[in-house]
């Protein structure tokens, strides 16, 4: 049977905008949350008329407002948008030439700052002069990815890598976590189980800790529930490079990374670092993000990615 398909429809410009809103209220979880997040670019009630617009052009009932959820046709036009989003994007990449277009790479300040530098250098100069590092937390790595605003992403990744196809992403390593215990406690805290005691006793000692909504404090608050206490921050920072001068100033303990270049103090003072038994804290999982079909460019430094991670990075220890 052939489909007739009314004139008036193909007279229509398709929503183009109206769906990549639509994929950007999806990756945020509301149209609250998409429009106070940036994601979107526009305000809350411009982005709910052009949900509603979408929906009307459609036909169909995308998502529930609140609380958000997807309908059927909603996850089934997601689908189609993403793969269509993809497509694009590839596109976009083959009609560029290749050998002008710069390197776009996110990560991290600490990434950027202590392991990026000896990975850039061993690649040609003329690659080197076209190069675009862009500072992003790890929880918005694969999105930049995904929308192409950038070739890679390398940061932390909490649970396994999910099975994904847009865009890929690569387990590099494992990051194991240590705690930075101030000189006050120096002589209290020396294990981790100390620390868990002192914990519970209910009067938390001060905590140097990255925003709540981090993957990293998402991760280590996890961990510290199920053993069954509370550490409330008393010292919020931006990055954790920020964590070792503050803890050696006593203003409370801080968590950090097994990772040497991850800790630029020289002279560590009274501080004592204890590492955290992999079986009470997982460690985070570090992994680069990229897109189906990396230039040339993009797969030699994935190679160098690798190589330094495994130079760098702790072996595997028994999570017992």
């Amino acid at each position: 049977m052939m489909l007739m398909i009314p004139s008036d429809f193909l007279m229509q410009s398709f929503p183009w905008h109206a769906t990549e809103l639509f994929l950007r209220v999806c990756e945020a979880g509301g149209l609250s949350a998409a429009a106070n997040s940036g994601k979107a670019g526009v305000s809350q009630p411009a982005l709910s008329a052009q949900m509603m617009a979408l929906e009307r052009h459609l036909g169909k009932t995308l998502f529930q407002r609140k609380p958000f959820a997807l309908t059927e046709a909603g996850r089934l036009f997601q689908e189609e948008a993403l793969r269509m989003r993809t497509r694009m994007l590839r596109i976009r990449d083959a009609l560029h030439d290749e050998s002008g277009r710069p390197l776009r790479i996110a990560a991290s300040d600490v990434i950027i700052r202590d392991h990026l530098p000896a990975v850039l250098k061993q690649i040609d100069t003329a690659t080197r002069t076209r190069l675009v590092l862009r500072e992003a937390q790890s929880q918005d790595l694969a999105r930049l990815v995904r929308d192409g605003d950038v070739d890679l992403a390398i940061g932390l990744l909490s649970g396994q890598p999910p099975a994904s196809t847009s865009p890929l992403v690569e387990k590099i390593g494992d990051l194991p976590l240590v705690l930075h215990v101030p000189p006050s406690h120096a002589g209290s805290a020396e294990t981790w189980h100390d620390v868990i005691s002192l914990l519970r006793k209910g009067d938390p000692p001060g905590l140097i800790a990255l925003p709540q909504q981090n993957l990293i404090m998402r991760h280590i608050n996890t961990s510290l529930r199920r053993a069954g206490v509370e550490w409330p921050p008393t010292l919020e920072i931006s990055s954790v490079g920020h964590v070792s001068p503050y803890v050696d100033l006593d203003f409370g303990f801080g968590f950090g990374f097994a990772v040497p270049g991850s800790d630029r103090a020289a002279a560590r003072k009274a501080r004592r670092i204890i590492p955290v038994p992999p079986g009470k804290m997982p460690p985070l999982h570090l992994v680069v993000w990229h897109g189906e079909s990396p230039g040339p460019h993009a797969i030699h430094l994935l190679t160098l990615i690798r190589r330094h991670a495994g130079r760098i990075l702790p072996k595997p220890r028994s999570t017992a």
